[in-house]
């Protein structure tokens, strides 16, 4: 038996999606910049998913740049930063993926000032809480668009309005950027919106291969990398063209089958919550999320069954085959807090027991049944032995 609940982390890769990507490598070897028929070739179909991208994501062709990933596509925007004359302050939401955390890190050792803006309780910015933290030298804000910890579904339409309000009044330009990579193809977005400036999409959290992602960039900017000019210059590097395929051919399955997969998803975590509200034993991360609740993505759970650690508990659910997460698993390796829900203000205890439970398309309600059952036994045991 193996049952796989740690989606949020990387996707069970699409078997069909997989063999077009192995067709796709053998007939499309060319390199996209060289100017035989070969490359030719490879850039056509280059081309066709740029085009096909942009179509589904409801955004221009001249916006979409391929990258290896969400990380890169994050890191592209921020550290573009580097390159303005004047430095300023870069409002940054407390609960972002180590992929923004990091780079602002960056431009805090390099003149600019990074000020962390903490969500609610419930795990969600607020726009009165971003509009009090705006000053008249701010630069950038990010915010993404689902917390890959808690599901939390951010406002991020609302926020980004909010700030360009803010620029207007202010007479300045002030960039906003969006994380979208545990939000695309699971919850509804305007990508089109003319508030935000920049999206980072990822593929293998949609079920396509790992090493390729998408930067929707509304307008050009400097980026701090050089090299052979591909992507217009701001991700150069030659292209992956079958990853690239691989990943169109997954974005336009996760749109496609949005609503259905979103209602398959709702069905099995209202059910998980369900029966872990009923035993005390659990806690729920936040603890004022319900079943239901669209305020957070259907597809991740925080829990913790105190005072269990959470490495424990998931190392023993693996030994009995079921995969669950720890947190974010770019920095699981890292011992300490979570970020995420530190900022939210989760007490220590809880946040030292926290496992991330995080469903997809084929997740069934035999696993979840099977979830359940693992869980309460060997809780039970395990705390019995932590007396």
């Amino acid at each position: 038996m193996s049952i796989y609940l740690d989606w949020a982390a990387t996707a069970v890769p699409d078997p069909a999606i997989l063999k077009d990507i192995y067709e796709c490598s053998s007939r499309f070897y060319g390199n996209p910049s060289s100017v035989h028929q070969a490359g030719q070739k490879a850039n056509a179909l280059l081309e066709e998913c740029r085009t096909r991208c942009a179509t589904v994501l409801g955004v221009k062709k001249e916006e979409i740049y391929f990258t290896s990933g969400g990380t890169e596509s994050d890191n592209i925007v921020l550290l573009s930063l580097l390159r303005k004359p004047s430095r300023g302050t870069v409002l940054v939401s407390a609960i972002e993926h180590p992929a923004v955390l990091e780079p602002a890190a960056v431009l805090a050792e390099n003149g600019y000032k990074a000020a962390y803006l903490k969500p609610g309780a419930d795990g969600i910015i607020k726009t009165t809480a971003l509009e009090k933290a705006l000053t008249p030298d701010t630069k950038l804000v990010t915010v993404m668009a689902v917390n890959n910890e808690t599901g939390a579904i951010q406002p991020v339409h609302e926020l980004a309005a909010a700030v360009q309000n803010y620029a207007k009044e202010c007479g300045h330009k002030i960039h906003f950027h969006c994380d979208a990579v545990q939000a695309t193809g699971k919850v509804k977005l305007n990508f089109a919106d003319p508030n935000i400036h920049s999206w980072a999409v990822s593929a293998h959290k949609i079920r396509g291969p790992r090493g390729a992602g998408i930067l929707v960039l509304k307008n050009t900017i400097q980026t701090m990398v050089r090299g052979g000019g591909q992507e217009n210059g701001i991700r150069p590097g030659t292209e992956n063209t079958a990853a690239i395929y691989g990943m169109t051919l997954a974005l336009e399955k996760a749109l496609a089958d949005l609503e259905k997969n979103s209602a398959h998803a709702y069905k099995l975590m209202d059910s998980l919550m369900d029966k872990l509200g009923k035993n005390s034993a659990y806690t729920i991360i936040p603890e004022n999320r319900k079943p239901g609740d669209e305020h957070y993505s259907p597809y991740i759970l925080s829990l913790a069954a105190t005072p269990i650690p959470a490495e424990v508990l998931a190392r023993t659910l693996d030994d009995k085959g079921i995969c669950v997460g720890t947190g974010s698993a770019c920095s699981n390796r890292k011992k300490g807090q979570s970020k995420t829900l530190a900022a939210m203000g989760v007490a220590d205890n809880v946040s030292f027991s926290r496992i991330r439970v995080s469903i997809g398309s084929t997740t069934t309600e035999e696993d979840i049944e099977e979830l359940i059952r693992t869980l309460d036994q060997e809780s039970s045991i395990l705390r019995k032995a932590l007396r």
